[in-house]
């Protein structure tokens, strides 16, 4: 397995340099800062696909956490454009301009459906930068759903017109735990998902119940979902996971397609790349 990977890495390096481009592994990658309605400022990096064809229509990719997923997400796709028959796809990263501490406020805060409220005092995040999970740092999901609908997406498809309506969402971790949400609270934004490890231990966990899918249910149109979390993660991830696949395998599955996957020997980071390269070949390949 470590000699394909590593050819494939250089057929990768050489394809890119056949290509004479400079930029993110072949393709062509702009910023954009963006302010939410409380004034906070993100960055987009939306990244187009090689021979972008402004008269074709494409699917656009929306992913959290850009600010450390980047370089998975974008290197997992060009392997897949080498060795599989997937579909052009535009990316939307959505990511904001600071340092590691920085990055765990907004995506604590901006990810998580309400406020923290479990006995267990828990910290998140590395060492000196880790942060209190309490009522002051939580809770602004339905902000950042709203940001997201309103402010991120129009601005995306007023830029580039030929994106089609089926929009796609990864999310690990707290922005997995987002991704959930959102099919619960606005199935209407997303249609394909990624979700890997979501933290859906939260608050005891409160969106481990199936009538909270009522409105995804309601939801016409197909829908695709990759689930998936490490066998060596926390036994609240492990557990809150597996509940899931419960509800979701007992929700009307005529208009969804759904893939569940535990994977060996894989912890919250470690999985990362493993099911970003899986779920993009199980959601767009032709």
């Amino acid at each position: 397995m470590r000699i394909i990977y590593l050819t494939l890495l250089l057929i990768l390096s050489d394809h890119l340099i056949l290509k004479g481009q400079n930029s993110d592994y072949g393709s062509n990658t702009t910023f954009h800062k963006i302010s939410s309605n409380e004034a906070k400022d993100y960055k987009l990096k939306i990244t187009l696909p090689n021979n972008y064809d402004e008269k074709k229509t494409y699917k656009a990719l929306y992913y959290l956490d850009a600010w450390w997923l980047s370089e998975l997400v974008l290197g997992s796709y060009a392997i897949l454009n080498i060795t599989e028959n997937i579909d052009d796809i535009i990316f939307v990263g959505i990511t904001l301009d600071g340092n590691v501490r920085d990055w765990n406020v907004q995506r604590t805060f901006d990810f998580t459906p309400s406020k923290y409220d479990m006995q267990v005092v828990q910290k998140v995040g590395i060492s000196d930068h880790a942060i209190n999970l309490d009522s002051n740092t939580t809770g602004g999901a339905d902000i950042f759903i709203d940001f997201l609908e309103t402010k991120v997406l129009k601005f995306v498809e007023n830029k580039i017109p030929n994106l089609e309506k089926n929009r796609g969402f990864i999310g690990h971790s707290f922005s997995g735990l987002l991704g959930i949400y959102i099919m619960q609270k606005k199935p209407e934004i997303f249609t394909n998902f990624i979700i890997i490890s979501p933290s859906l231990w939260w608050n005891k966990p409160e969106m481990l119940n199936p009538k909270l899918f009522h409105n995804f249910i309601k939801e016409r149109g197909p829908v695709k979902l990759h689930l998936s979390y490490g066998e060596d993660e926390s036994n609240w991830i492990v557990k809150s996971n597996i509940k899931m696949d419960s509800i979701i395998n007992n929700l009307e599955r005529d208009r969804l397609e759904y893939k569940f996957v535990a994977y060996e020997k894989s912890n919250h980071n470690s999985i990362l790349p493993r099911a970003i390269y899986d779920g993009l070949l199980y959601i767009y390949s032709k």
